[in-house]
């Protein structure tokens, strides 16, 4: 590899995203950091290493919109991928960039959690292999490609069935919510259930997310800081009733996400923190990496004799972001781009990092 080459993998540029849509990436930056958040602190504890109230308490208060929020993204952007692309585009889109990456990770992770199993949290068999299928719960972090893949294909049949008739489709999410704690057992269907309105609702929004006065909206300071004092009290309420009816959880997810998207809008348009957009731009990738890596580096500092929980999360977190981004852009730069996107049908796969 050329010198400038090996510079520029470890180089981090802002990612230029058309304006009116930069706070979509930081918006998915922002979640896929309290993604990494859950996961490598739960992944502490599961090593044996303990963290203060505080962390895990600020973890669960933060969970209730982080995934809702990327399947209202994804949803946003349903109909002008239909446009685009096509019905067969859009679902060899999907096989490409969901399906076939979930696949090969998660045969991947199960496999060398089977053959390190004396390093890994979690104890695998080869019925986990089933479990991709049955039950992608239980494959840590991974079920949410199998999730947006099948609420994707499921949305997509429906809406021919119903003509694109959009509000048909909120009916049918609030259906599916009312028989997701029937299949929680079920983790495939589970998924489904739950989170199909809020694909629904990001496509329904849509007309309305995109306009020049939607977005002049979303970016003024003055509705962040009305809208704070509701998410904080909401996500508090959240924390100490996390079992509660999904029809209460509804409104409460979709004001986190409101908030997240105020946020990230306001941040946007002033330009600040742009790192929060290049994470974005990768959540993909950081995804799908992010756990691995961070297993690798618990387990040397672990090791080392570093056992400080909250000082190891602080860590953690920046690092396997940022080495989960240099290890994509080093497999690409290798060309070893099918680790994470496949080439079904003739239609060819627009490149696009991202969670969408």
């Amino acid at each position: 590899m050329k010198p400038e080459k090996l510079f520029n993998l470890f180089q981090l540029p802002p990612v230029k995203s058309e304006s009116r849509y930069a706070w979509v990436d930081y918006a998915k930056g922002i979640a896929i950091i309290l993604v990494v958040y859950r996961h490598l602190a739960y992944g502490l504890l599961a090593s044996g290493v303990p963290l203060p109230h505080g962390v895990t308490a600020t973890n669960d208060m933060l969970y209730s919109f982080r995934m809702p929020l990327f399947f209202l993204l994804s949803g946003a952007f349903f109909s002008k991928s239909i446009a685009k692309r096509g019905i067969n585009g859009v679902l060899y889109t999907k096989i490409n960039t969901l399906l076939y990456p979930y696949l090969l990770w998660a045969i991947i992770q199960v496999s060398l959690q089977i053959l390190f199993s004396e390093y890994a949290n979690s104890q695998r068999s080869a019925k986990d292999y089933l479990n991709i299928f049955l039950q992608p719960r239980t494959l840590d972090q991974l079920w949410y490609l199998f999730a947006l893949f099948n609420v994707t294909i499921l949305y997509l049949l429906v809406t021919l069935a119903l003509k694109e008739k959009k509000i048909g489709q909120l009916a049918v999410g609030l259906g599916l919510l009312g028989c997701a704690p029937y299949v929680q057992n079920f983790s495939a269907l589970y998924d489904v259930a739950l989170h199909y309105i809020f694909f629904a609702i990001g496509d329904l929004a849509a007309r309305y997310f995109f306009r020049e006065e939607t977005q002049t909206w979303l970016s003024n300071p003055k509705h962040l800081l009305m809208a704070l004092p509701v998410f904080g009290a909401l996500q508090w309420y959240y924390l100490y009733h996390q079992q509660m009816n999904l029809y209460l959880f509804l409104p409460i997810a979709l004001n986190g996400c409101l908030f997240v998207m105020l946020l990230s809008s306001w941040l946007a348009h002033t330009g600040k923190m742009e790192f929060l957009g290049t994470i974005g731009h990768y959540s993909l990738y950081i995804y799908l990496l992010h756990v691995s890596i961070a297993a690798q580096l618990r387990a040397v500092l672990l090791e080392m004799g570093f056992h400080q929980g909250l000082l190891l999360l602080l860590f953690l977190i920046p690092v396997a972001i940022y080495l989960s981004i240099i290890a994509y852009k080093g497999c690409m730069m290798l060309g070893l781009s099918f680790l994470f996107s496949g080439k079904t049908g003739a239609f060819k796969t627009v490149k696009k990092a991202g969670i969408s």
